[in-house]
């Protein structure tokens, strides 16, 4: 990090002001298959988009910054004139070139999960290339619990006239939540309502790094998930992984086979 902060002077730093842990994603991420992909998703003529590396790197920030809630919180936080290593980071260093958050939804709806997966396999697979930043050959499988934002109990939301007699399934206020099972932990009930998210875990000199996850209802077993994240793992160019290691939950007999294939 030294090496990487003399790069540029520091009075550069203390006029601008910058975060530290960005300057790794400006000084090594490509980021340009962004506009490759994304392309098809765009017509051609009329008024040009918004960059969508910018879009993209918008999201970096919206899932790696705690602080931010929401992409109104974010767009907001990048107009303030004390960000400006934000901005430099998304590429608009302007204060009246940051996106709306509308514009940031719509992004959102065009990059369906497959393609988000992908420009992020082609990001780890540029991190596998940096000497010593990844060790990947032991690799771990864990879950942590996600709650979801519920009002309340579940509730018949349909239209009919009579709820009383109607079949309508009762549902939460977030209809895809389910009610999980989490260990048991001082000043916490041992059910939530919510879901799972199940991640690949890889060392790296600094502490444990999450490749990529995925998020499940809670009532999906263990044992349905293990294979679809090793098929994940194929998909990452140049990810080569000797050891995987998953707490007995994760597997059976049949999975065993099939993912020792």
């Amino acid at each position: 990090m030294d090496l990487q902060l003399e790069l540029l002077p520091y009075h550069y730093y203390n006029t601008l002001g910058f975060d530290a842990e960005l300057i790794d994603y400006i000084d090594h991420v490509d980021d340009s298959s962004v506009l490759k992909k994304t392309a098809p998703l765009y017509k051609k003529g009329g008024r040009p988009p918004i960059d969508p590396r910018v879009c993209f790197r918008m999201h970096y920030l919206y899932f790696t910054r705690p602080e931010i809630s929401s992409f109104r919180e974010l767009v907001r936080q990048l107009r303030e004139p004390k960000n400006q290593a934000w901005r430099n980071l998304i590429g608009a260093p302007n204060l009246d070139k940051v996106p709306s958050h509308s514009c940031l939804s719509n992004f959102r709806s065009k990059v369906n999960t497959e393609l988000f997966y992908a420009i992020l396999f082609d990001l780890i697979a540029q991190a596998l290339q940096l000497k010593d930043f990844l060790s990947p050959m032991l690799t771990g499988i864990d879950s942590r619990p996600v709650w979801a934002n519920v009002n309340g109990y579940k509730h018949k939301r349909c239209s009919c006239p009579d709820q009383n007699t109607c079949e309508c399934v009762k549902t939460f206020s977030d209809p895809d939540a389910t009610i999980g099972v989490q260990r048991t932990r001082a000043n916490q009930n041992k059910f939530f309502i919510g879901y799972r998210k199940h991640s690949i875990i890889c060392p790296s000199p600094k502490g444990p790094i999450v490749l990529f996850s995925i998020i499940l209802p809670n009532d999906t077993a263990n044992v349905k998930v293990m294979l679809p994240l090793v098929e994940l793992m194929t998909q990452i160019d140049g990810l080569k992984v000797d050891y995987l290691v998953a707490d007995l939950g994760y597997f059976d007999a049949d999975d065993q086979k099939e993912a020792l294939l």
